[in-house]
């Protein structure tokens, strides 16, 4: 018996020894998302044409941001980038969970291996889909490219039944981008090192505190005014 217990407590050491660098990555890792986030909102207050997305933010039910998604990469011949979505609900933001977003090839502009995406969730049902595991853009959701290269009648669409607006940023300038087929899903691992929690509908509406990078990421969206 006594030779159990100690297999067992030995177990439990290597597993803590294991699995503390592994969930100190991740927190890294998030902590950093967020701040690249931040970043994208403020250089998007500074662009010309933030007009169109800022003013639809005002009436959003969301936000999600991809800070640097790289093309390539992970899938071949595809895109794929992490990040985070923001509930926006009764003129306040959540903290944000974190999220993924995978692509095939969706048009990067020649010589660009990198853009930034800014996507804006118009109706609930379509923030809702964000509580679930994983969801298709252009299947289970409606989206398309920002007001400002987008046809009048699928951008009305979406303003009236819900959807996503998507912007791309490459080379310092901002414009509507179609992610047809594009895969978004949650990121488990990072919502859990960084809140001790896995459950999304708990982090978007659950009232969780902001950790003073969050505040900041925040406070830069509700900067974001036409």
């Amino acid at each position: 018996m006594r030779k159990i217990i100690t297999l067992l407590s030995l177990a439990c050491f290597i597993w803590l020894a294991l699995g503390s660098p592994a969930m100190a990555q991740y927190k890294e890792e998030a902590e950093t998302i967020v701040e690249k986030s931040k970043i994208v909102i403020q250089e998007m207050m500074g662009s010309p044409d933030k007009a169109g997305a800022a003013d639809l933010m005002k009436n959003c039910s969301g936000l999600a941001i991809i800070p640097g998604m790289l093309k390539g990469g992970l899938i071949i011949g595809g895109s794929f980038g992490k990040g985070v979505v923001l509930a926006h609900k009764d003129g306040k933001w959540s903290s944000p969970a974190f999220i993924h977003l995978s692509a095939g090839s969706f048009g990067f502009q020649v010589g660009v291996e990198s853009i930034d995406l800014i996507l804006v969730v118009v109706g609930e049902r379509t923030m809702d889909s964000f509580l679930k595991t994983s969801f298709k853009l252009g299947g289970d959701v409606a989206v398309v490219g920002g007001p400002l290269g987008v046809h009048a009648t699928a951008g009305t669409d979406v303003l009236l039944r819900g959807g996503i607006y998507s912007y791309s940023r490459a080379k310092g300038l901002f414009a509507g981008l179609s992610l047809e087929g594009s895969v978004v899903g949650t990121q488990s691992d990072l919502n859990k090192a960084y809140y001790d929690m896995e459950s999304v509908k708990s982090i978007l509406y659950g009232e969780m505190a902001p950790t003073p990078s969050v505040k900041k990421l925040i406070a830069a969206i509700e900067s974001l005014k036409p």
